[in-house]
């Protein structure tokens, strides 16, 4: 969810219960700052959430080189600026100094860039569901370097409404996983439990997704384990007849917000499911560590 969205709906709704599974499982949706808390009502504090889980996945394989190259790419126009002259010792350290920025600033400039473009996808399922007028960007200034981003990513999100069948059914809707009433889990196993929300599920071309937007240079492997937790979780509370076939997510590039698209079967996501069930177990075995750790300290 773009940052914009979850201060509203953090700000505007208050606490809320949902059941799951013919009503064994009661969870509460409390605003957090920014975000919410997803805790089960007969549980013991918060529950992870897909994005929490994968966020232990290591990403600095992709990462590191982009950082690098942002910082190199800076320097070496500097200097191609004033081909032929030299260069003081002074203006060298600030030319290095100002390189060191140029990563965390093309991060938020992506991530807002990012954000304008989900708000835009969001408002328009939510136009399209209540029949309302659809959203306009025409407040997006082209010489803008974020909102060209952005306008480029609308317009590709746009090109694939109106290229595809499209049928939005849900959106923004809290999903709950419980490997045990899921029937995936027997007695005495571990059970995988999770909480959190699904940006769309939607009927593309006849079929039955669930969708996610992303805004990053492409799609990673954590994006495709998280998504797919937001689809066992689906498939495994809703309708027979509301089956997801599959995921699909809808990547808009930090660099230009042109759209990066990658539809993933069921078959696939069950795959992915592994591996996400795989962090699951890193990710809560961190949270008792990292308890101990702090009541550790704290006792110091």
């Amino acid at each position: 969810m773009a940052t914009k969205e979850k201060k509203e709906k953090v700000a505007k709704n208050p606490s809320v219960m949902y059941s799951f599974y013919g009503g064994k499982v009661t969870l509460e949706v409390k605003p957090w700052g920014d975000y919410f808390r997803y805790i089960r009502v007969d549980g013991n504090g918060s529950m992870l959430s897909p994005s929490a889980v994968t966020d232990k996945l290591d990403k600095s394989k992709s990462l590191i080189p982009w950082a690098v190259g942002q910082v190199c790419g800076h320097i070496t126009s500097s200097f191609e600026a004033r081909t032929g002259k030299s260069f003081s010792k002074e203006e060298i350290y600030l030319i290095v100094e100002e390189a060191r920025t140029k990563p965390e600033e093309k991060k938020v400039a992506g991530s807002l860039a990012g954000d304008l473009i989900h708000d835009y996808a969001h408002e328009f399922a939510k136009a399209v569901l209540s029949k309302s007028p659809l959203p306009k960007f025409d407040h997006l200034d082209p010489e803008n370097e974020v909102h060209a981003r952005a306008i480029n990513g609308i317009s590709a999100f746009l090109d694939f409404y109106n290229g595809n069948k499209v049928e939005f059914i849900e959106m923004e809707e809290v999903i709950y996983y419980n490997s045990f009433y899921a029937g995936d889990s027997k007695e005495g196993e571990p059970i995988v439990e999770y909480a959190g929300r699904k940006d769309l599920f939607a009927k593309i071309n006849g079929n039955l997704e669930v969708i996610d937007y992303k805004s990053s240079k492409g799609v990673y492997s954590s994006q495709r384990y998280q998504v797919a937790g937001y689809l066992k979780a689906h498939n495994s509370t809703c309708e027979k007849k509301m089956l997801a076939k599959g995921y699909r997510i809808l990547n808009f590039s930090k660099d230009t917000g042109e759209l990066i698209e990658k539809y993933v079967s069921l078959e696939e996501a069950e795959e992915d499911f592994k591996a996400f069930k795989g962090l699951y177990a890193v990710a809560l075995r961190e949270k008792v560590l990292d308890a101990e750790y702090r009541a550790g300290k704290k006792a110091e």
